[in-house]
């Protein structure tokens, strides 16, 4: 009797084992301050943790938002020590990505509305980064051979890097500088009537996740369409 009583409790307890659920993985996801999408001041960090979770949020996986300055998030993927990333993977590196947004964002420059860089009330439009030689800009700081940053070098533009894209904002009101980075929903929420989004972009892309292929993802890659 007491052998079954022992077998019986034996048994219960792989039963109660196998039931629990498996630990979810964690993995830390590189951002950069930048409101809306990501931000830790911000309930989720943000839109594009919030897509993240809608998105990916039951692979059994726990996404932790690992937060750093521009130019060490562009570090850390050079060294390759890492696995998710928001911020840019250049093409320079093994990656893979995953669009989280149906919809795109467009990458421009800020100018205060009193500027011209041909004639009074021009419309803030270039064909070539070239038509803007000799003006100044205020771009995220990042690696000094960053391809998105030569272009404005290349350009005869006079490149000055910040922490993040408020600063870069501020500057521009400040005459600091003439341009800034942002993106065209970030300054819609700005409400800054000085202030006018170019009709020129610097480049258009939805709200992706950057994935480093040598991770250990298990089967989730076979269930993703990544790049």
């Amino acid at each position: 009797m007491l052998r079954r009583n022992v077998a019986f409790i034996f048994f219960a307890l792989i039963l109660s084992v196998s039931a629990l659920p498996l630990c979810a993985k964690t993995v830390d996801v590189i951002a950069i301050k930048y409101p809306p999408f990501t931000s830790s001041e911000i309930e989720g960090n943000g839109v594009a943790f919030e897509l993240l979770e809608k998105v990916l949020g039951k692979k059994g996986i726990v996404w932790r938002a690992t937060y750093a300055p521009p130019a060490r998030a562009a570090s850390i993927i050079a060294t390759g020590d890492w696995c998710a990333s928001f911020y840019p993977v250049a093409e320079e590196f093994d990656s893979m990505s995953v669009v989280l947004s149906k919809s795109e964002v467009t990458i421009g420059l800020v100018r205060k509305k009193s500027l011209t860089h041909e004639k009074a009330n021009s419309p803030f439009k270039w064909k070539t980064l070239g038509s803007l030689a000799g003006r100044s800009v205020a771009l995220l700081r990042t690696r000094q051979n960053s391809p998105f940053a030569q272009q404005f070098f290349d350009a005869g533009i006079q490149v000055l890097f910040v922490e993040s894209k408020e600063i870069g904002i501020k500057y521009v009101e400040e005459g600091f500088v003439d341009y800034a980075i942002s993106d065209n929903i970030s300054f819609s929420q700005l409400n800054k009537d000085n202030l006018e989004f170019s009709q020129s972009s610097i480049l258009t892309t939805p709200v992706t996740l950057f994935m480093n292929p040598t991770c250990d993802w298990g089967n989730l890659l076979n269930e993703l369409n990544v790049n």
